[in-house]
C-alpha cells in the first residue's frame, strides 16, 4: 500500500508540474527567434512600453520647448521584437513615406535601417548620427527625415531630426514646418535651444530646422564652442539625434559636424553616383578620424536591387 500511495503522490505532483508549465507558457511567451531576441535586448521593459504612453524625459519636455501642441497615446504594436507605435496623420512632403505610407515597401526598408542602427548600439547609449552623401541630390535629407520617423515608432526612444545644412537646409520643407527659428539662430545667440526645437504630431519626434540664413559663415559656426555645447546637450536630451549635413564633395562642413557626432552614415544613390566619388568621400571621412558606420543605398528601382546596410565596401543608397 505504501508503494501505491507514493506512486499516486508522484503522479499528482507531475500533473501539477505540467499544468504550471502550460500556464507559464501561455502568460509569458519566450522570444525564440534569434533576430527578435537581439533587438529585444536593446529595448528593455518592452512589454511595459506596450501598455504605457510614450515617456518623455523631464529635460526634453521642460518649459520653453515647443511641445504638447499635439498629444497622442496610440496603442503600441510589436514588429520584429520592437515596440512600435502607429504614426498619426501628418501632412508632410510626399517623399516622407514613413509618415504617409506606413505599409509601403519603402517604409519597410527604413525600418530595416532602423533595426540595423539599433543593433550597432549594443551599449544602449545616446547616439548622434550624421547622415551625408558624396554629392547633392542623393537622398540624404529624405533619408534623414524618413529614418527619424521610423526611429520614433519605437515608443521609448526620444528622437530629434536636425538640419545642419545651414546654407540649403530642406528639413523644414520635408516636414512642412517653419525653418525659423533654427540651429543657426541658436548658434548665433538669437534664440535658445528650447525655442528652436519644434514638436511634431509624433509624440517622441522633434525637429531642429536650419534657421535663418544671414550670410553666415557656417564653417565658423559649426567649429565654435557654441556648437559643441549645443550638440552635447542634444545628445543628453535625446536617445537618437539624426543630423542632415551638406555633401562631402561640396563643403567641408561635414567634417566639423561629424566631429560633433558619434558616427556618420553615407547615402549613395544607385546608378548615379560615380564609384570613385564614393571612395574619395569615404577616404576623406576616415582620414579625418570620423566614425563611418556604413552606407545606405537610395533610389533602388531596378529589378533585383535591394537596400544594403553594411560596413563600407561597395555599399550603395
Amino acid at each position: 500500500m505504501g508503494r501505491i500511495a507514493d506512486a499516486i503522490k508522484r503522479a499528482e505532483r507531475e500533473r501539477a508540474s505540467v499544468k504550471a508549465a502550460r500556464i507559464d507558457t501561455d502568460e509569458n511567451p519566450r522570444i525564440t527567434d534569434a533576430s527578435s531576441a537581439d533587438v529585444a535586448t536593446l529595448i528593455p521593459q518592452a512589454e511595459t512600453d506596450i501598455a504605457e504612453p510614450p515617456v518623455v524625459t523631464e529635460r526634453a519636455n521642460r518649459p520653453g520647448m515647443q511641445r504638447d501642441r499635439h498629444r497622442f497615446s496610440p496603442a503600441g504594436l510589436r514588429k520584429d521584437g520592437e515596440v512600435v507605435a502607429p504614426t498619426p496623420h501628418w501632412d508632410v512632403h510626399s517623399t516622407v513615406v514613413a509618415a504617409r505610407e506606413r505599409s509601403s515597401p519603402v517604409t519597410e526598408q527604413y525600418r530595416a535601417a532602423r533595426t540595423w542602427l539599433l543593433r550597432r548600439n549594443t551599449a544602449g547609449k545616446h547616439a548622434c548620427v550624421a547622415i551625408t552623401s558624396s554629392i547633392p541630390k542623393e537622398g540624404k535629407s529624405v533619408t534623414t527625415a524618413n529614418l527619424a520617423v521610423a526611429m520614433a515608432e519605437v515608443r521609448h526612444l526620444n528622437v530629434l531630426a536636425v538640419d545642419c545644412d545651414l546654407r540649403q537646409g530642406s528639413m523644414a520643407r520635408l516636414y512642412k514646418m517653419s525653418n525659423t527659428p533654427g540651429l543657426a539662430d541658436v548658434l548665433t545667440g538669437r534664440v535658445t535651444l528650447d525655442e528652436a526645437i519644434a514638436s511634431t504630431p509624433i509624440p517622441n519626434l522633434w525637429t531642429l530646422p536650419a534657421g535663418a540664413r544671414h550670410d553666415l559663415n557656417s564653417g565658423e559656426l559649426l567649429n565654435s564652442r557654441a556648437a559643441t555645447r549645443v550638440f552635447d546637450e542634444l545628445r543628453e536630451r535625446f536617445h537618437y539625434v539624426l543630423v542632415d549635413t551638406p555633401p562631402v564633395q561640396s563643403l567641408s562642413d561635414v567634417g566639423a559636424i561629424g566631429a560633433l557626432c558619434t558616427g556618420v552614415i553615407m547615402v549613395v544613390r544607385m546608378n548615379k553616383t560615380a564609384s570613385h566619388l564614393v571612395r574619395q568621400s569615404l577616404h576623406w571621412l576616415q582620414s579625418n578620424h570620423l566614425n563611418v558606420l556604413g552606407c545606405i543605398a537610395s533610389d533602388c528601382r531596378t529589378k533585383g536591387a535591394r537596400y544594403e546596410y553594411e560596413n563600407l565596401g561597395d555599399d550603395d543608397e
